[in-house]
Formats: structure tokens, sequence, C-alpha cells
């Protein structure tokens, strides 16, 4: 494996500004199986901040409650906690070691729905100018919970009696970013770049690690060429939020119609910077 740096000298570069979050969010929809067809819908899935300590930022979020019955919703907050490859532990709000639900507030906090109907929440971002971390990137996500009511059942005799109540049914969750302009080193690296086989199945595996101080978005590609005919083309793009310290690894399935011979394979890393990208190389024979 070849790792490089390619430099870039472009004008008016657009920076990336995406995200994925799906092994985390499958956690927060875990006990929303087979719901899918709820007819509820919240956007956007994941939000950034770029707040000044000392200033205030908001933003909004929208349900869409797009269904025949009446819906209520109760909004709260979690931390996570990621180790070197992802693997997230949810912790309460204020607990995270990046927490960034300290300092956040919604309104409201408890919605009633009409079918049918469109709301907005107000997400507001103060962070206190001398506050612990507030110049360092953090995040949390943002839950936000369908309730019923439960029927009223008989209450029995004596003690025994069964509570009026409200329970959570699914939650949707939204993922919060912050980066303060205070951040100082924008960089993510290519670490390793090698080949896997999983039974009859081939892939190209790129290993990245967030060595900067802040959250980054970034997009990972392979370029795959064909060294005795010269045949090349591009595998599927990987869209991405690594924050700091993080590695993660990304699998790129080889094509089943790759014919046999010498190819070379170029991994290209684009972390948002208007000046570099990564860049890694690997050769290898089918």
């Amino acid at each position: 494996m070849k790792i490089s740096s390619l430099i870039l000298f472009l004008i008016g570069f657009v920076s990336l500004s995406f995200a994925s979050e799906e092994v985390l969010l499958s956690r927060v929809l875990e006990e929303s199986k087979g719901q899918s067809g709820a007819g509820v819908a919240v956007s956007p899935s994941h939000m950034h901040f770029t707040v000044t300590p000392g200033e205030t930022e908001t933003a909004k979020v929208t349900i869409n409650n797009d269904t025949d019955r009446p819906g209520k919703f109760k909004v709260s907050f979690n931390d996570f906690n990621m180790d070197g490859y992802g693997k997230s532990a949810f912790l309460p709000a204020g607990e995270g070691d990046h927490s960034l639900s300290q300092w956040i507030n919604v309104s409201p906090s408890f919605l009633e729905m009409k079918p049918g109907e469109k709301r907005e929440i107000t997400v507001t971002l103060a962070i206190p100018e001398d506050a612990p971390g507030a110049n360092k990137a953090a995040w949390s996500v943002m839950l936000i919970e369908q309730a019923e009511e439960r029927e009223t059942i008989d209450p029995g005799r004596g003690e025994q009696r069964i509570a009026f109540g409200i329970i959570p049914t699914f939650a949707f969750g939204i993922f919060l970013y912050q980066n303060p302009p205070t951040v100082e080193l924008n960089r993510v690296e290519i670490v390793d770049f090698h080949m896997e086989k999983e039974e009859e199945k081939s892939f190209l595996r790129i290993d990245v690690e967030n060595i900067g101080d802040g959250i980054t978005y970034c997009a990972a590609y392979v370029e795959l060429t064909n060294l005795n005919t010269g045949d090349s083309q591009k595998l599927l793009v990987k869209k991405f939020t690594i924050v700091p310290g993080l590695t993660r690894e990304f699998h790129f399935a080889l094509p089943d119609e790759l014919a046999e011979g010498n190819y070379s394979a170029v991994s290209v890393l684009d972390f948002g910077s208007s000046e570099e990208l990564q860049a890694a190389e690997l050769e290898f024979t089918l």
C-alpha cells in the first residue's frame, strides 16, 4: 500500500457537508422495527452547528404526522461515546465525553399533533463563553419519541391498581454536531488499504482516522484500473462523518463481473480541505 497526499490548488472549492450514522442510528431505532409504515417523518436526520462560545444559534426540526391518527411526541436527549472503531454507547444527557446536550434547548418539548399536521421544533444551542469544553467539538443525539396513552383498564381491587400514563412506542434520532470556529486542525488520513476475502467475495478495505480536533464530513471512493487492458471504473462513493480520535473502516466490494488480470486500485479520501486529498494505491491480481 502506498499512501500519499494530493495537493489541490482550486478556487471556489465546495466543501462537503454530509453524514452517515447508519450504525448508531440503527441502535436508536432498534425498538421501532416494523414501524416503517407509521407515516411519521422527521427531518433533518443530522444538524451541524458552528457556534462561537458566548453566542447562540437556532435551527428547525420538522415533524410530519402523515397518518389518519393524532400523534403525541416527546423530545429528549442522549449523549454517545465511541471507541476507536466507532462502537457506540449511549449515555444520559450531560454524561458524554463530548456532550453537546448540556447546551441545547428545544421548544416545544412535547407535541400533540392532528392527523396530517406538520409542526416545527426550534432547537437552540447556547454555549457559555467560559464553559469547560466550549472550544472543543461536541455531539449528542436528539430523540423524538412517539407516545401513546394507555387505555383505561380495570383498576383491580385494593392496592393493586393499573395506572393511566404515557408510554413511548418508537423514536427518531437526530444527530447534533458542533464544530466551534476555534477548531485548529481539520485532517483525516488513510491509515490502511488492503484486500479482504469473505467466502467467494473480494473486498477492498480502507481504514481512515481523524487526527484533527474537529468533526469532519468526508467522502471516500476507489478508482479501479485493469493494468492489462487499461479499462477503469469507480466504485461507489462512501459518505460519512468522523469525530476526533475515531477510526472508521469501509468495504468496497469488487464487481462480480471483474475479469481476471492485474489491477491497480487507488483510494481517494476527500475530507473537505480546499488544498489536499488523501490517496492510497494498491496493486493486486485476480
